[in-house]
């Protein structure tokens, strides 16, 4: 199996597992995309959001620019980036359209390690809320 196709097969699988979180906490996070399958970076740019796959081509502190065959597009994050993006890794970004890029609320790296604000943002919800009620 070649390297992209595996890569791919892998974002995909690690995207559904991580779908059933982003339905459950959908009316938590209405601001977050949900995970899909991943699409061309052209089609989740005019659809408003989604999922992609493609090499990282350039970093920053809280960016990254992203491309595949169709388009490439900046990501941003709110925080700072998580440590181990390099140029020329291949990434998955499930995100929104905000400024003409992506606003990513999930990143998935070529090793399967999944950094996301949905589960980030559910934590700190239940912590909140247990401590309203003590």
């Amino acid at each position: 199996m070649r390297k992209p196709a595996a890569f791919a097969l892998l974002a995909g699988l690690a995207s559904g597992t991580v779908f059933g979180l982003g339905t459950a906490l959908a009316d938590q996070t209405s601001h977050s995309a949900q995970a899909s399958a991943p699409q061309p970076i052209a089609d989740v740019l005019n659809a408003g959001g989604g999922t992609v796959v493609g090499s990282v081509t350039a970093v920053g502190a809280n960016w990254l620019t992203v491309s595949d065959e169709s388009a490439r597009t900046n990501v941003t994050v709110r925080d700072a980036l998580p440590e181990g993006i390099h140029q020329g890794d291949p990434i998955t970004i499930v995100g929104r359209v905000r400024h003409g890029g992506l606003m990513a609320s999930e990143i998935i790296l070529a090793d399967g390690t999944w950094h996301g604000s949905i589960a980030q943002t559910a934590e700190r919800s239940t912590r909140d809320s247990d401590e309203d009620e003590n």
